[in-house]
C-alpha cells in the first residue's frame, strides 16, 4: 500500500545541513560572550501556563498557541523574557542583584507566515535583573551590538526610545490603565502608518464605552439630571423588579445591573484624551532622528505638552555610556514613539535593525514585571534577545558564507577496502583530536566518487588509503585546490593536512 507523505506544519521550518550547523555556531559565540559579561546560562519550558504571557504582556502575546488540558490553561512559550521572571521569582530572588541570565531556544506564535517572521523561531538572549540605572540600559545595548559584530555583522542600525514620555502624557491626561495599555497597544501601529490615526481613535474610543448606542445609559442620564444619582438608581432597580427581567442569566441582582449602568452615565468621553495621545505620539515620530537632532526637538515637545524631560535624559546618558564600550560609535535613531509591542516595557526600549532594515534583535527595561509575576518587591531589570534565525538571513544576504554556513567537513577519508578501515578509522580519530572536522567514507565507494563527492561539497582535502598504502606506511593526500597529490608518512598526517588547511581560502571551504 502506497503512503502519503506527511508534511511539516505551516509557518515552522525544517532546518537542513549546513544550515543547522551555521545556526548552533551563531548560538555557541553568543553563549561564550554572554559569559564574558557574566550572564549565567538558564532554560525554561517549553510550557508556561497561560497566564503568565498575559498578566503584562499584551495583544502581540495574544497570538500564543494556547489551549487547555485537564482544566489548565497552557500554552507554548511566546517569548523568553516572562519565563525567565517567573523563574527568578520562583528560585532566585534570594540571590544578590544585579542577576544576570542567558537563555536560548524555540518560541511559537500563531501569526500569518511571512518573510522572517514563522511561527516557530529561536529566541537568544539576556535579561539583567536588578540593574536600576542607565549603566544597565547601556550594557544590554553593548551586548547586542558587541554580539552582531562578532558574528560578522558590524553595521547594524540601533533604534532607542522610551516609553516614559507616553505614559506621562497618559497619566496626565486621566487615562486609567486599560486605556494607556491599549493605547500602548498601538504606538507601533500609529507610528508606521500615521494615516489611520482617526480610524485608530474611533476604534479605541469604541473599546472604551464611547458610542453607545444602546439607549440604556442616556435613559438612565435623564434619571439621573431629574432625580438625582440615588433616585434614579432606586426608580430603575424597582422597574426592573417590578418587570421581573432576568439579565444576564440571573447572575447579576437589579440593583448590580443598574449600579453597571450608571457607572456608564459617569464616564466622560474617551475621545478627545485618545486625539491627544495619538497628536502627541506622531509630534515623536515627527522628531526622531540621530540623537544630536532628536534629543534637543523631543525636549521641545515634551516642554510643549507641559511633560518633565527625564526620559531624554535617560535615553541621553544611557547613549553616552554605550558609546564608551566601543571606539567606533554606531548608527544610532532616537524614536520616542517606539514601543515594541510588548506591554511590559516601562522605560528605555530599542529595536535593531540590519542594512536592508529587517528587524534582527530588540529590547529594553520592564522594571515592574518581577512585582507582577508575584516578586516579594519591585525589581528593576532589563534585556534583550536576537532572533537567530533573522541574524541567519542577515549574514546570508551579506554572503558571509563562512560565518553563516558553520563549520563545515574539510577532511574526507577514504579506505579504498574493507582492510583498510582500521587504519582510516585511527587517521580520522587523530585528526578529529586536532579539531579539525573529517568525515569518513562507510560505502567503500572508491577513489574517483569519492574525489567527485569532496569536489561537489567543497571539500579540500582527501585521504586516501588502499593495500599499496598501507604496506609503505603512507597515506595519499589530494588537495582539491591546489590539484595535488603527494604520500604522507601516518605519523605526518595531522601537520600535513594543517598546512593545506591553511593555505586553502575560506569560501572554497565553506561555500557551496
Amino acid at each position: 500500500m502506497e503512503s502519503l507523505e506527511i508534511q511539516r506544519i505551516r509557518g515552522t521550518s525544517d532546518v537542513m545541513p549546513p544550515l543547522a550547523t551555521a545556526y548552533q555556531h551563531i548560538a555557541d559565540q553568543w553563549r561564550q560572550l554572554f559569559g564574558l559579561y557574566g550572564y549565567e546560562l538558564i532554560d525554561t519550558p517549553v510550557l508556561e501556563p497561560t497566564d503568565l504571557f498575559l498578566r503584562k504582556s499584551g495583544e502581540e502575546i495574544g497570538r500564543a498557541y494556547s489551549f487547555t488540558h485537564w482544566n489548565r490553561a497552557i500554552c507554548l512559550r511566546p517569548e523568553f523574557t516572562a519565563s525567565v521572571i517567573r523563574a527568578y521569582v520562583n528560585h532566585l530572588q534570594d540571590r544578590a542583584l544585579p542577576v544576570r541570565l542567558q537563555y536560548g531556544g524555540p518560541t511559537f506564535r500563531y501569526e500569518k507566515p511571512q518573510r522572517g517572521r514563522n511561527r516557530q523561531f529561536t529566541e537568544v538572549g539576556v535579561e539583567c535583573i536588578g540593574a536600576e540605572s542607565a549603566a544597565g540600559d547601556a550594557e544590554v545595548l553593548a551586548l547586542a551590538r558587541h554580539g552582531l559584530e562578532i558574528v560578522g555583522l558590524p553595521d547594524a542600525h540601533y533604534v532607542v526610545g522610551h516609553l516614559g514620555a507616553v505614559l506621562q502624557l497618559l497619566g496626565q491626561l486621566g487615562m486609567e490603565p486599560r486605556a494607556q495599555s491599549l493605547v500602548l497597544g498601538v504606538m507601533e501601529h500609529l507610528s508606521r502608518t500615521p494615516a489611520e490615526a482617526e480610524r485608530v481613535v474611533e476604534r479605541l474610543a469604541a473599546m472604551l464605552g464611547a458610542g453607545d448606542e444602546s439607549g440604556e445609559a442616556d435613559a438612565l442620564a435623564e434619571l439621573v439630571r431629574a432625580h438625582g444619582h440615588d433616585g434614579a438608581a432606586r426608580i430603575a432597580s424597582d422597574l426592573l423588579v417590578r418587570a421581573s427581567l432576568s439579565l444576564d442569566g440571573g447572575a447579576r441582582s437589579a440593583e448590580e445591573i443598574v449600579q453597571r449602568l450608571l457607572a456608564k452615565t459617569n464616564r466622560s468621553d474617551p475621545t478627545p484624551a485618545l486625539q491627544r495621545a495619538v497628536e502627541f505620539i506622531a509630534l515623536l515620530r515627527e522628531v526622531a532622528g540621530p540623537p544630536e537632532q532628536a534629543l534637543p526637538a523631543l525636549r521641545g515637545v515634551l516642554a510643549d505638552f507641559g511633560l518633565q524631560d527625564g526620559p531624554v535624559r535617560e535615553v541621553e546618558e544611557a547613549l553616552e555610556h554605550f558609546s564608551a564600550y566601543f571606539q567606533e560609535p554606531a548608527a544610532v535613531e532616537v524614536d520616542l514613539s517606539l514601543a515594541r509591542g510588548l506591554r511590559y516595557y516601562t522605560g528605555l526600549v530599542f529595536e535593531v535593525y540590519d542594512a536592508e532594515r529587517n528587524q534582527i534583535a530588540g529590547g529594553g527595561r520592564y522594571d515592574d514585571l518581577v512585582r507582577s509575576l508575584g516578586g516579594r518587591v519591585t525589581v528593576p531589570a532589563c534585556g534583550f534577545s536576537y532572533g537567530l534565525e533573522r541574524v541567519a538571513a542577515a549574514l546570508e544576504r551579506g554572503r558571509e558564507a563562512e560565518t553563516v554556513r558553520g563549520t563545515s567537513p574539510q577532511v574526507l577519508v577514504v579506505p579504498i577496502e574493507s582492510a583498510d578501515y582500521g587504519v582510516a578509522a585511527r587517521l580520522a580519530s587523530a585528526l578529529r583530536a586536532a579539531e579539525i572536522p573529517v568525515i569518513l567514507d562507510l560505502r567503500y565507494r572508491g577513489l574517483k566518487a569519492n574525489l567527485r563527492h569532496a569536489d561537489r561539497d567543497a571539500i579540500p582535502v582527501v585521504l586516501f588509503v588502499g593495500e599499496r598504502e598501507r604496506e609503505d606506511g603512507l597515506v595519499g593526500l589530494r588537495d582539491m585546490k591546489a590539484f595535488e597529490e603527494t604520500r604522507v608518512p601516518l605519523a605526518e598526517v595531522v601537520p600535513a593536512v594543517r598546512a593545506r588547511l591553511a593555505h586553502t581560502p575560506l569560501e572554497s571551504a565553506h561555500a557551496h
